[in-house]
């Protein structure tokens, strides 16, 4: 390692009135960039940003683990290792569950606490140079001997926020592992909408259709030699602590047969319309369960909610599981009206959809309810998730479900920390496929294929019904149709005989003859 000499420098009044005016050009680059950036991009409405009581123990507690962290950090990245596999134990922000994981930048090297990302590949850290918003951990150009521009302006959207920024290069560090030339973003500005992690997110989403390979860490990563697989694994130790395992599959999964799952393939990819899914690991999901785990899980899927085209995407910044709006009168039919009737409300905060439940009511039936689970059928697999540790006292009225609900433009369920929490989540880049690992698993193929041929028969059979119904009605109405010309006919003095036969020709049936006749 290079050994940093500090040299005291005398400065000129010149001098200083010349770094000035450099800082001085500087911001007019910075604002000229912010004004000629694509004005294109669809952004979110203006949210509020929401505001979070952290007591100061844990606020402490929190600055003192990601001190320790980076102290760990900068000592693995002086060791050299020949070791394929990179493992780290990485702590939970208390106040939303992210999970953090540090990351060096530049020469000396700075460490920042990232926010891991799984629905985006682009890393991007705070710039010393975002004034409207500063950062405790940012990024400074200036002062790293190896970083350059990489000449482009760059932008990251989210459901949380924008930011936007210069593209870097600049040695990068991960626990043990060094890339020499990374890209990532410096972000300079973050727009009015964000209400995310500031200090930098780690991308580590799905590269399969990356636009730019060199933001993707784990391509890098495998080229440089440091990993075999590009691979990665995530899992929770504890309500603190996570674990982020980098090349392999975690050791507490690699004697367990746990279910892999394809990911979306090139022409249904093309098809995903949401942005902020696109970089995501994506696949496929068919029902929502609601079940007493007294009631064999086999036996339930008449009462279940069916995602028609459904895709489910894996997100470790996400502190809840979200899901589309018109799903969330299905859960008010099928769970609240059942298990919690009279104790949870709907409200819209910001375009967010949920349930909020009175304290005092949901206490009194959370006993009740503790053997009550949400399974979320993914790929041909339950995965059950106990459902008391969906609800989180929010304040001295409230217990908050969540479950959210958005005007997502296609069926995605976005699953976050909840479903970290009980999985330990595999992560192929190689196979395109996502491997699930846990307890609360079952395999429900055969009771999946019997409910999509139940409903699709039970779909021909109300098709069969409509068609019957429109030919009753035809008949229906020809007969009517048909007795008002009779009576029309008989009014006029037309024999019923010919109503049968308009077509005769016998002229002796005509109006008035036979009375004529009569009369003669």
């Amino acid at each position: 390692d290079s050994q940093v000499t500090k040299i005291t420098i005398t400065t000129t009044e010149d001098e200083v009135e010349a770094e000035e005016k450099e800082k001085e050009k500087e911001k007019e680059i910075i604002s000229q960039k912010n004004i000629t950036k694509n004005d294109n991009k669809t952004k979110n409405d203006t949210k509020k940003e929401k505001a979070v009581v952290v007591p100061v123990q844990k606020r402490d507690n929190a600055k003192s683990e990601i001190e320790k962290m980076i102290q760990e950090a900068k000592k693995n990245s002086k060791e050299n290792t020949t070791e394929k596999v990179l493992t780290l134990t990485v702590p939970y922000q208390d106040n939303e569950d992210y999970i953090l994981s540090p990351m060096g930048f530049g020469t000396p090297v700075n460490f920042i606490p990232l926010q891991v990302e799984t629905t985006s590949y682009k890393t991007w850290v705070s710039s010393i140079l975002n004034e409207d918003n500063p950062s405790i951990f940012s990024y400074n150009l200036k002062e790293s001997k190896t970083g350059k521009e990489a000449g482009d302006w760059d932008t990251v959207v989210d459901e949380e926020g924008t930011i936007n920024g210069n593209t870097i290069y600049d040695i990068a560090y991960i626990g043990k592992y060094k890339i020499p030339k990374f890209k990532f973003i410096e972000a300079v500005e973050f727009e009015e909408d964000f209400r995310d992690y500031k200090n930098g997110k780690l991308g580590l989403g799905n590269c399969q259709y990356a636009e730019d390979k060199e933001f993707c860490l784990i391509d890098r990563l495998k080229e440089n030699g440091s990993i075999d697989r590009k691979l990665f694994s995530m899992r929770e130790l504890s309500d603190t602590h996570g674990e982020l395992v980098i090349g392999d599959i975690a050791a507490t999964s690699k004697e367990k047969d746990y279910p892999l799952l394809n990911l979306l393939n090139d022409d249904m990819y093309s098809d995903i319309e949401n942005e902020e899914f696109k970089m995501g690991w994506l696949t496929k999901g068919t029902h929502i369960l609601f079940r007493n785990n007294t009631e064999n899980i086999k036996n339930i899927f008449d009462n279940n909610i069916y995602l028609k085209d459904g895709i489910i995407s894996f997100d470790s910044s996400c502190h809840y599981i979200e899901g589309p709006y018109s799903y969330i009168n299905d859960f008010e039919d099928q769970l609240f009206d059942i298990y919690y009737d009279n104790v949870c409300r709907k409200v819209n905060r910001d375009g967010t959809y949920m349930f909020l439940c009175d304290k005092e009511r949901y206490e009194q039936v959370k006993d009740k309810n503790k053997d009550l689970s949400l399974i979320m059928v993914i790929g041909g697999y339950g995965f059950e998730i106990p459902m008391n540790f969906l609800f989180e006292k929010t304040n001295e009225d409230d217990y908050e479900f969540f479950v959210h609900f958005k005007d997502f433009e296609q069926n995605i369920w976005n699953l976050g920390h909840p479903f970290f929490h009980y999985y330990t989540i595999i992560f192929d880049q190689d196979n395109q496929e996502v491997g699930i690992d846990g307890e609360m698993i079952y395999s429900l193929q055969d009771e999946i294929e019997a409910a999509l041929k139940k409903k699709k028969s039970g779909g021909w059979f109300k098709v069969f019904l409509w068609i019957l119904f429109g030919l009753l009605l035809l008949i229906g109405l020809f007969l009517l149709a048909r007795k008002i010309g009779i009576n029309q006919k008989l009014n006029a003095g037309v024999s019923p005989s010919l109503v049968d036969n308009e077509e005769s020709n016998d002229l002796s049936f005509e109006p008035g003859i036979e009375d004529r006749k009569s009369v003669v």
